[in-house]
């Protein structure tokens, strides 16, 4: 990007230039050739400068770019990554490093001019208003750094704090998920035993006629080690071969088959509807001879 000079400086200079390149007085060979050096010094001071300032302007103008990438995401409901934002800033401090240096450059060229006896007092506020303008930056740059340095403290502290939240969320659902399965196993228990009338009725399962009434439940004392525990969902058949069966409990007779070999022994009771079959007891008795 091309910059221009103030127009008091640059005329400063030319003029001090075109002034500097024509000698008043017939020289010798000797005097001629030692002003032709002062003035190419004197010029090559003048480029220099030149080139300092307009490097100094456009860092300056790159310094800008990179602070409107920081400034303008938050702005507008977006955050940008902290790397992204460590990359601008890295930036910025390298270009306010290579502006020091010109700044350096800069004013060893006004010490040479100084000598020259060349006015630059253009020059040197120029000077003095590009050390403040640098100056400046540092410390919006420092007042950056200790944002973000505070930004990533709180970031942290709610990483953490989520952190914590998603541990005990999770906790929670695993408690939760247990406890729901426990109730979904207790939802589908079910129990059952086969067994002679005489063995059932000695262990108190069934009375002396052989049955139980259709409110019949299990005595917690005595009865449950004698039962299979199940889950009614897994629970299709279940094997008795045994002659002279009786269903004790009160099951519809369309929930479920006897399986009967050609002899009339009935292998084995296959559940067709495990909801229906279920849904009068819970407890299933099977008595036989």
């Amino acid at each position: 990007m091309k910059r221009f000079l103030p127009l008091p400086l640059l005329a400063a200079l030319t003029l001090a230039a075109g002034c500097a390149d024509r000698p008043t007085v017939v020289r010798t060979d000797p005097q001629r050739d030692s002003l032709r050096t002062v003035i190419a010094r004197k010029d090559s001071l003048i480029e220099a400068v030149f080139a300092d300032i307009n490097t100094i302007t456009e860092n300056l103008a790159r310094i800008k770019v990179h602070e409107q990438l920081i400034s303008s995401a938050p702005a507008e409901g977006i955050e940008r990554p902290i790397d992204r934002v460590n990359s601008d800033l890295a930036a910025i401090e390298r270009l306010l490093a290579e502006n020091r240096t010109r700044i350096a450059s800069l004013q060893q060229s006004a010490a040479g001019l100084r000598r020259a006896r060349l006015r630059i007092g253009e020059l040197e506020q120029l000077i003095g208003g590009l050390e403040a303008q640098i100056a400046g930056k540092d410390t919006e740059i420092a007042q950056l750094r200790t944002e973000l340095a505070e930004q990533a403290v709180e970031v942290q502290e709610l990483n953490d704090r989520l952190t914590a939240e998603q541990a005990s969320r999770r906790e929670e659902v695993a408690a939760l998920s247990e406890r729901n399965d426990a109730l979904d196993r207790e939802l589908h228990a079910v129990c059952y035993i086969v067994g002679s009338r005489r063995k059932l009725i000695e262990a108190g399962i069934i009375d002396r006629e052989g049955f139980i009434g259709r409110t019949y439940k299990v005595s917690p004392d005595n009865s449950p080690e004698f039962f299979m525990q199940a889950d009614s969902r897994e629970l299709v058949e279940i094997p008795i071969r045994q002659k002279r069966v009786k269903i004790v409990t009160a099951h519809p007779e369309s929930s479920y088959r006897l399986i009967r070999s050609s002899d009339r022994t009935v292998l084995k009771l296959v559940i067709t509807d495990p909801v229906r079959f279920w849904e009068s007891s819970r407890v299933l008795i099977v008595s036989h001879r």
